[in-house]
């Protein structure tokens, strides 16, 4: 199975660590942090991903065969011509490395078991990865039917308890069929539409999840973590 990890965001939460770097590859005792994500995919069966990258891709493109050898899988490098937003950046993938299975999409920036990477889609539908929070006031919620399917993803700063959007999904291969390369967002063009055509539902994730995108969060999992990967 393939995945594409979107590593094009500026990290500017994290700039004052990665000193203007990229932040998919933000030190962790001694190793990349996507190394380890790499490490979680091939753990779940993945053994083929593409980096849909952006800002600072020469640093990806240098470390390129060193993260292939180190989590033991393929790995291609698809840069965006210019800034294409979290949607368009896979589009530009999609065109370059088209996919005729159902595929996953994660975040470069969150960590989580590998448990989390053998969503699988049924091949009807796409799934979204969901995971119950106490509080929902730092992420993108789900609004979701009786039957799993999602109704309605929701902006950041609702309150009180709720399922988030993780950033992982697996998409079936007619999910962006007809879709062209463009600057568009997942959260805000491309998993509407989905919805729309009752085409996306949610499977819920209980184990690890941990947004290292701050400084903060960044050192909390360097804290509870010994720099390997976590079950």
């Amino acid at each position: 199975m393939r995945a594409y990890v979107l590593c094009g965001g500026l990290g500017t939460r994290l700039r004052e660590v990665t000193k203007g770097g990229q932040k998919a590859v933000v030190d962790v005792h001694g190793e990349p942090f996507l190394l380890l994500l790499l490490r979680q995919l091939k753990t779940a069966g993945i053994g083929h991903v593409v980096l849909c990258a952006g800002y600072r891709a020469d640093q990806l493109e240098t470390m390129l065969a060193d993260l292939s050898q180190g989590a033991g899988l393929s790995l291609d490098l698809v840069i965006e011509p210019h800034p294409l937003g979290t949607g368009g950046a896979l589009l530009n993938a999609l065109q370059q490395h088209p996919a005729d299975a159902p595929y996953l999409v994660l975040n470069a920036d969150t960590y989580l078991a590998h448990d989390a990477f053998r969503l699988r889609s049924d091949g009807v539908d796409s799934v979204i990865l969901g995971v119950a929070v106490a509080d929902r006031a730092r992420y993108g919620s789900l609004r979701v039917a009786d039957d799993g399917h999602v109704l309605e993803l929701l902006e950041k700063g609702e309150t009180g308890p709720g399922l988030v959007n993780a950033g992982v999904y697996c998409f079936t291969p007619a999910a962006m069929a007809g879709e062209q390369p463009r600057p568009c967002s997942m959260e805000l063009d491309l998993l509407p539409s989905l919805i729309a055509r009752c085409a996306l539902r949610v499977v819920t994730y209980a184990g690890s999840f941990v947004d290292i995108g701050t400084p903060d969060a960044l050192a909390a999992f360097k804290a509870s973590s010994d720099g390997s990967a976590q079950q």
